[in-house]
């Protein structure tokens, strides 16, 4: 007969070896408490079944099963599995204790790195269980644990942990896309706080907050398409991979970048004051902006360069420091149209260094950022950049058809403003004529 513990705050009876601490938590499957094993001298979480019920026996035992059957630091280690002999007692588990915070009281303070690494490290185990031969079905963040920075031996790899596998089920193609569609929606929702039907209506990014590519790769998770979302956890994981290393070899990059464009922009300052000795004053209207946005132009420049001599990978580098350096411009002075104008002649332009899915994304957040052209001063050009971001838009998703057609009526509507601001403009016809020629393709690439 097992020994019986007699401390009243565990809800059954269990071996004496078991010190109850405090209830940790309750949800439909389980209660979970903290506890001390004597025997072993450290700290557990025991998770009884709600209930003695065969479902709840059974869910516990399979849970066990799973964690037992995949090592990984994004999943809590199980270290028993206990039946009591009392027939009025439950199953129960004994876990790792997870010494942290439930990740959604967290994900207010974590940044755009932090969240992709956090997701990133969740998809590795999620990966690790569809290889198992199981999918959780229920990734949200509040089963998910973040692990004190103390507590933490690889803070990459082991600072998020699941810790409900209480529904998890065998895979299949339906269950394994249902995980990555709700790892694309736990990044959405550490990013913008927003849920995925509202991202749907409105997949416009924020350049603090929801990076470009990060974007496309939440809207690739989030696709119920066959041939556009991810098939394989896999997938995601790589290309979560594939950004946090961009993000850490830009900022590398920028550093050394940033640098070097300081010496230009200084000499280039230099060269003008030099040049207009007459004027006195003629740095002291040199704000922060204009040096953003004349760090823009020589990343800008320095991009096509490389791209030009083929260097692609450093030319992408560049690139986004560029859009960075005319982001923050642009934050900085949105009333002044020549920052949103060179921005997008840049992306416009970038063909041969981002994607049509990047730059779709990016044309898109510069519609959103420019606002109203009426109230720019300069009403007939923001009249008109407009229409040429339409034009960009309709041109890079020629294959869809329905998507052609609503930029290229947008664009038109966008130009007969300009026109009618300042009419018999040259180039005001020849985009008309630009805009005429736009129509969707047959097929798809």
């Amino acid at each position: 007969m097992a020994e019986v513990h007699p401390d009243n705050n565990f809800p059954y009876p269990i071996p004496a070896r078991y010190q109850s601490i405090k209830l940790l938590g309750q949800g439909g499957s389980g209660l979970v408490y903290k506890a001390y094993d004597q025997r072993l001298k450290r700290t557990v979480a025991i998770k009884f079944a709600r209930s003695p019920s065969i479902v709840s026996r059974h869910r516990l035992v399979n849970e066990a099963r799973l964690l037992s059957s995949v090592d990984h630091p994004a999943l809590c280690r199980v270290f028993d599995v206990g039946e009591p002999e009392v027939s009025s007692s439950s199953l129960f588990m004994v876990l790792e204790y997870i010494e942290g915070k439930p990740l959604s009281k967290q994900r207010s303070c974590l940044s755009v790195y932090e969240a992709a690494k956090v997701v990133k490290s969740l998809t590795d185990g999620v990966c690790r269980m569809h290889e198992a031969g199981y999918a959780h079905n229920d990734i949200t963040a509040q089963n998910i644990m973040i692990r004190s920075a103390d507590n933490t031996e690889d803070e990459c790899n082991n600072s998020a942990v699941l810790v409900d596998l209480s529904i998890a089920a065998p895979s299949s193609p339906t269950t394994i896309k249902r995980d990555i569609y709700q790892l694309g929606a736990l990044l959405l929702l550490l990013l913008t706080n927003m849920k995925p039907e509202q991202f749907f209506l409105h997949p416009i990014t924020h350049r603090n907050r929801l990076p470009a590519e990060l974007s496309r790769i939440i809207q690739k998770a989030l696709s119920a398409e066959p041939n556009e979302g991810f098939l394989h956890c896999r997938e995601l994981q790589q290309e979560l991979n594939g950004w946090l290393r961009h993000y850490q070899l830009r900022k590398r990059f920028f550093w050394l970048g940033a640098g070097g464009a300081a010496i230009l922009v200084i000499i280039f300052v230099l060269f003008i004051f030099l040049r207009e000795q007459t004027n006195r004053h003629l740095l002291d209207g040199y704000s922060i902006e204009q040096n953003q946005y004349a760090h823009a132009l020589v990343f800008a420049h320095y991009s096509r360069h490389l791209a030009k001599g083929g260097q692609l990978q450093q030319a992408v580098v560049q690139a986004e420091l560029a859009l960075t350096h005319f982001d923050d411009a642009v934050a900085s002075s949105p009333e002044l149209l020549k920052y949103h104008s060179e921005r997008a002649h840049f992306v416009l332009s970038s063909g041969n260094i981002f994607t049509r899915s990047q730059r779709t994304t990016m044309l898109l957040n510069a519609i959103n950022e420019l606002g109203n052209p009426d109230t720019y001063e300069e009403k007939a050009a923001a009249h008109y950049l407009r229409a040429e971001m339409y034009l960009g838009l309709a041109e890079l998703n020629s294959e869809q058809p329905h998507l052609v057609e609503r930029w290229r009526a947008s664009a038109l509507n966008s130009l007969e403003a300009a026109i009618k601001h300042q009419p018999g403009v040259d180039r005001y016809q020849q985009l008309r004529t630009e805009i005429d020629k736009s129509q969707p393709s047959a097929g798809t690439d």
